[in-house]
């Protein structure tokens, strides 16, 4: 137990007030109880005296001094006392000195107890007697005399030693008793201070423990204990800390998984600018170096525009939230938006959120691209029906040919119409169906022998044959009926319109262990290498100026990349027609229960 502590100076104040108490009434009791103690042997001498008095003057006639002296030394010897008789200061008789030796004793008038006893008739002292070497109680009275006998003082001597000893079995017996007590309240008083330590220590351990982050212990509520109501004011706080705790946590946990799985890159600086966090997704845009906490954004991003744009936002504090954009190398576009915002401690601090605007970008120039394709598919058969009409309205010819003629072309400009929007709403069908298509596994052999035979008679009729490189089996592919005529119909259509009459169109598969790759080859003009990858792209034709026979609006293949991809496959031209004639286009389907490539 430490000098110091809490515990040993309860300990020693008890202590001390104990002690201090004790010697108190040690001292007050052995003072009252000496002087009871001398009173009572006052008392018990002044009887002894008064009863030799009454001796001597009952006595007979004493025939001298000596007779006298030898009388009391008789009594004094029965009372086992010492008796003297002191006439003018002088000893004419004393019990402990023979009568031959007294003229050599002092001259006794100036002794306390005689000086009192001639003035008062009584004399009291106590006094260490040279005489017999101890301390005696000596009690003196007035003596009228007796015949024979002058008057003067008749003086008892008593042993102090009895008043003294029991004056000292007093003293002992109080000692044992106070050491007693004071061994059973140290005893005590241990117990209780360990029992408060404990208590106390209690309260520093759970202390201890919610500074450490436990919040699951408790105090033991004493009943009726000085420190229950500390202890469940304790208790009630370390229930309310460890509650408001986990929601923090909670919500720490869900702040954490919201900051680390938003496809938005996070980048918070502190009042001063410098990067305090970011996160995986900014990491991803930029591949931030280790060392990015604690430097400035163009130390780490490079742009100055960033940088431009937090010491704005870091200077004017009470403008609103600013945006940038800017595109990074990896042909991306990215808005920027700054806001300020206070931390727990009421600093202005800065985040900048990082949006991956490339897809926006994208749609909103393929809408501007396919409305302006769609208005120019749209305006050229529009216009030359319409100026067809105005002539047959305006100027009807004569000739019954070439009014039919007039009409013919608006026909075909109508069909050709009519091609484009069937086609636009085509593809807006099938973007939808992508999100909502459910795939079930699919003959493929069956499905390419359909269109196969849907287009045998135009195909005849120009004398055009195919020709099929395919496995014996079923070719099981996941898909969608629909879709995957529609794919097969489009391809054999386009390799049946551009081969020349008579021509060859040869149809393969071919299992490569994960999916099936099918293909159509023609014997047309070909792509060349440039147009390779445009052609799947909407309202793209290789002359884009032309409107052919058959009304094309230049949306098959684009509607057959994305039928292909909502069924999980892939699609793609083969042959770029420069040293072989004709074009040859495949696409991948996955086989049931494999993964796409």
């Amino acid at each position: 137990m430490k000098l110091r502590s809490f515990q040993m100076r309860i300990l020693l104040w008890t202590w001390g007030l104990l002690l201090m108490a004790m010697a108190v009434v040690f001292f007050y009791s052995t003072s009252i109880v000496g002087d009871e103690l001398v009173t009572e042997a006052e008392i018990r001498t002044h009887h002894q005296i008064e009863a030799i008095e009454w001796l001597i003057q009952d006595h007979s006639l004493f025939e001298s001094e000596q007779d006298f002296a030898e009388w009391l030394d008789a009594l004094a010897f029965k009372l086992n006392s010492r008796i003297t008789y002191i006439v003018g200061g002088k000893v004419v008789a004393d019990s402990e000195v023979p009568f031959a030796e007294l003229g050599t004793m002092d001259d006794h008038s100036h002794r306390p107890e005689v000086l009192s006893a001639l003035k008062t008739g009584w004399g009291v002292n106590v006094r260490h007697s040279d005489t017999l070497d101890k301390d005696m109680l000596y009690v003196a009275r007035k003596f009228p005399g007796v015949p024979a006998v002058d008057a003067g003082i008749l003086r008892m001597a008593v042993p102090f030693s009895h008043v003294s000893a029991r004056l000292d079995l007093l003293r002992t017996n109080l000692i044992w008793l106070f050491l007693g007590t004071l061994a059973v309240a140290v005893l005590l008083s241990v117990i209780m201070s360990r029992n408060m330590g404990r208590d106390i220590r209690a309260f520093s351990e759970l202390a201890r423990s919610i500074g450490e982050g436990d919040y699951s212990k408790r105090l033991r509520v004493l009943p009726g204990g000085e420190f229950k109501p500390l202890a469940q004011s304790v208790n009630a706080m370390a229930q309310s800390i460890e509650r408001n705790i986990e929601l923090i946590q909670d919500q720490k946990g869900q702040l954490q998984a919201v900051f680390g799985g938003m496809r938005e890159g996070v980048l918070t600086l502190d009042s001063n600018g410098r990067i305090e966090s970011f996160n995986a997704a900014l990491d991803e845009m930029f591949n931030l170096p280790s060392t990015t906490v604690g430097r400035s954004p163009i130390e780490v991003i490079r742009r100055f525009e960033i940088q431009d744009l937090v010491d704005r936002v870091i200077a004017e504090p009470e403008a609103g939230p600013r945006s940038i954009q800017i595109d990074i190398m990896d042909t991306r576009t990215v808005e920027v938006t700054a806001e300020r915002f206070l931390d727990q401690n009421g600093v202005r601090k800065v985040i900048l959120v990082f949006y991956d605007i490339t897809e926006m970008k994208r749609s909103e120039k393929g809408l501007k691209d396919f409305v302006a394709n769609a208005s120019h598919q749209l305006r050229t058969p529009l216009t030359s029906i319409k100026g067809y009409t105005e002539t047959l309205l305006d100027m009807p010819p004569d000739d019954p040919e070439a009014a039919h003629r007039f009409l013919e072309i608006v026909l075909k400009n109508a069909d050709h119409m009519d091609k484009v929007i069937s086609s636009m709403l085509a593809l807006a069908k099938s973007e939808q169906a992508g999100k909502r298509l459910k795939l079930v596994p699919l003959s493929g052999r069956e499905h390419l022998s359909r269109a196969i035979d849907d287009l045998a008679l135009w195909a005849g009729e120009r004398g055009i044959t195919f020709r099929t490189r395919t496995p014996e089996d079923e070719m099981m592919v996941m898909g969608e009926t629909d879709g995957l005529l529609h794919v097969f119909h489009n391809l054999l259509n386009n390799a049946v319109k551009y081969s020349p009459e008579g021509g060859k169109i040869t149809v393969s598969a071919e299992d490569d262990g994960e999916s099936i790759v099918f293909c159509v080859e023609d014997q047309g003009p070909g792509i060349s290498r440039e147009h390779s990858t445009k052609v799947f792209e909407r309202f793209y034709r290789v002359d884009e100026n032309t409107i052919d026979g058959s009304g094309s609006a230049g949306l098959g293949l684009a509607i057959c990349r994305r039928i292909v991809k909502n069924l999980g496959g892939d699609i793609w031209h083969d042959g770029y027609g420069e040293d072989v004639r004709g074009a040859r286009f495949c696409f991948r389907l996955n086989k049931p229960g494999e993964t796409a490539l």
